[in-house]
């Protein structure tokens, strides 16, 4: 079996030839301009109109939250995901339980 490049070899070389090799830009597809809606179709387009980025996808339950991430052992990690299975439940709803759990303790109020 043939070893593979070396990226810092192959950066060497990309670094030292005149001119690198253009990068091909993905082509857009553009509707023909009778599919176009009018209102689109009768004005003519700007270079600074800023093109429409689709948004994210965020599901209605997670709605106005924020992620919190933790790092555990593997033993830790095999001990969460098998309470869950035991409580049939996930692993998201046993940390919010005990994040509910660790506010009471320091008498601290608890949001939805």
């Amino acid at each position: 079996m043939a070893k593979r490049p070396s990226l810092a070899e192959t950066m060497r070389q990309v670094a030292t030839d005149p001119q690198p090799a253009p990068v091909p830009v993905p082509l857009r597809a553009v509707p023909p301009p009778e599919a176009a809606p009018e209102s689109k179709a009768s004005r003519p387009k700007s270079k600074t109109e800023p093109t429409a980025t689709p948004k994210a996808f965020y599901a209605a339950t997670r709605a106005g939250k924020k992620k919190v991430t933790a790092t555990l052992s593997p033993a830790a990690h095999k001990q969460l995901k098998g309470l869950a299975v035991e409580h049939e439940t996930t692993t998201e709803a046993l940390l919010a339980e005990a994040i509910t759990d660790l506010f009471g303790k320091y008498g601290k109020p608890v949001s939805p």
